[in-house]
């Protein structure tokens, strides 16, 4: 059985690589650094630290598939956005104006 900060330190890393900008690959200096500030701290409060540490790692990004999954318009452009909601209302925007064309209003 692992020790409890290997445990642990095992857990962060791999919370870590699933949140990482491409999914499976840990930069070497967050790593580093993480591994770093874990073995400066005392035992005592290192465990209780690593768990909040995880808990906000692992939060972040369920709260990032959910609002990728639940709010699609979130890459959209403002206008994009806009008519995508009046889309989803059943409303149509009307025709922008275009003072180069007259037409009948």
């Amino acid at each position: 059985m692992l020790l409890p900060a290997t445990r642990h330190y095992r857990a962060a890393l791999r919370e870590l690589r699933a949140s990482a900008v491409t999914p499976g690959k840990l930069s070497k200096p967050l790593a580093s650094n993480f591994r770093a500030i874990i073995e400066k701290q005392s035992a005592a409060g290192r465990y209780e630290d690593i768990e909040h540490a995880l808990i906000f790692m692992r939060s972040q990004r369920i709260h990032k598939v959910l609002l990728e999954r639940y709010n699609p318009t979130g890459n959209y452009t403002s206008d994009e956005r806009l008519r995508a909601t009046t889309r989803r209302v059943g409303l149509e925007l009307p025709k922008p104006y275009d003072p180069g064309s007259p037409s009948e209003i």
